[in-house]
């Protein structure tokens, strides 16, 4: 675990919270509850169930369409309709480098804010 990536976290990283709101930068809710944080070879992502997504507030950008039914794609990669364009991704196979499970989303907490407008990392 990075330590100094732990340290600069606004929210305990081992155990989740059901009820805490995610925003962007813009104010617009993405999702509700998380599980825990992950910290892999590509930094810390909040890890979150499917059904926490606020759903009118996201979409799947064309271009991403190929990864749902590809057998080659590791995630489907949706994004805030607002001007944030924050990247969630759903994660649909196992990585080397990170414990991300399958049928879980994920955001990086650099993208995020919580209901009183503070970062979710500093």
């Amino acid at each position: 675990m990075d330590m100094m990536i732990v340290e600069r976290l606004n929210l305990p990283y081992k155990t989740g919270n059901s009820e805490l709101e995610f925003y962007t930068s813009t104010g617009l809710l993405i999702f509700r509850g998380y599980s825990r944080i992950v910290i892999g070879g590509r930094g810390p992502y909040v890890e979150f169930e499917e059904n926490a997504i606020v759903e009118e507030n996201i979409e799947m950008p064309r271009s991403q369409e190929w990864r749902v039914d590809s057998e080659n794609a590791y995630y489907i990669e949706f994004r805030t309709i607002d001007e944030s364009n924050v990247k969630i991704y759903f994660q649909k196979k196992r990585v080397g480098y990170a414990p991300y499970k399958i049928g879980f989303c994920y955001v990086s907490p650099f993208d995020l804010f919580l209901s009183d407008g503070s970062k979710v990392i500093d």
